[in-house]
């Protein structure tokens, strides 16, 4: 009789620490999963060949005629985590080479934000003379490596890079644009982000 009572005993005692265990183990599991930043998104929403005497007021700079504007579109789709850019680098490639480049400084942004970039970029005599022959094809080049910011702490550096590729795009004389595409956009060296450090 004593026996069994002790067993019960002791079957209670478990399965009372298996359910606390379990318990724990889902919030633990919850939490991890809510504390896993996302990576940023990028996007080039748009590129415009500008007529200097059209956009100089616009971007409060001079814009020569061999200049490309671009719209980045930053989005940080994070809840409750902010984003600390070291730097983004942008290059423009066509022909096989880097034919123009520009960066914006380090900046801080919001969680559940989207920031637009206007982005000047000289492009190279290489490219303005690839555009004479009718359709021209390029790729926009974004590096960056960003920390999250999580309640105070702030994770490690991750490197991130992302390219879109331009197809099929007509420029007129008169530096107008028509026809193309903006397909293959992708993101490259995101890897999972770990939160510490």
């Amino acid at each position: 009789m004593a026996l069994r009572k002790l067993d019960r005993d002791q079957l209670g005692m478990y399965c009372w620490f298996f359910s606390v265990v379990t318990v724990l183990s889902m919030a633990g599991v919850v939490s991890w999963l809510s504390l896993t930043p996302k990576n940023p998104g990028f996007r080039v929403s748009d590129a415009r060949f500008p007529d200097s005497r059209n956009h100089s007021m616009h971007l409060n700079v001079s814009v020569p005629n061999n200049s490309i504007i671009f719209d980045l579109e930053i989005s940080n789709p994070n809840k409750r985590m902010g984003i600390y850019y070291s730097g983004i680098n942008l290059a423009l490639f066509s022909g096989g080479g880097v034919v123009g480049t520009n960066s914006i400084p380090a900046f801080y942004q919001g969680y559940r934000n989207t920031t637009l970039f206007q982005i000047l970029i000289h492009a190279s005599q290489q490219f303005w003379q690839a555009t004479n022959a009718g359709k021209v094809d390029f790729m926009v080049r974004v590096e960056t490596a960003v920390k999250f910011r999580i309640i105070k702490w702030k994770t490690k550096l991750h490197q991130i890079s992302y390219e879109e590729q331009f197809r099929d795009v007509n420029i007129s004389l008169n530096r107008t644009v028509s026809g193309g595409n903006y397909a293959e956009a992708k993101l490259q060296n995101a890897s999972k982000v770990r939160v510490g450090g």
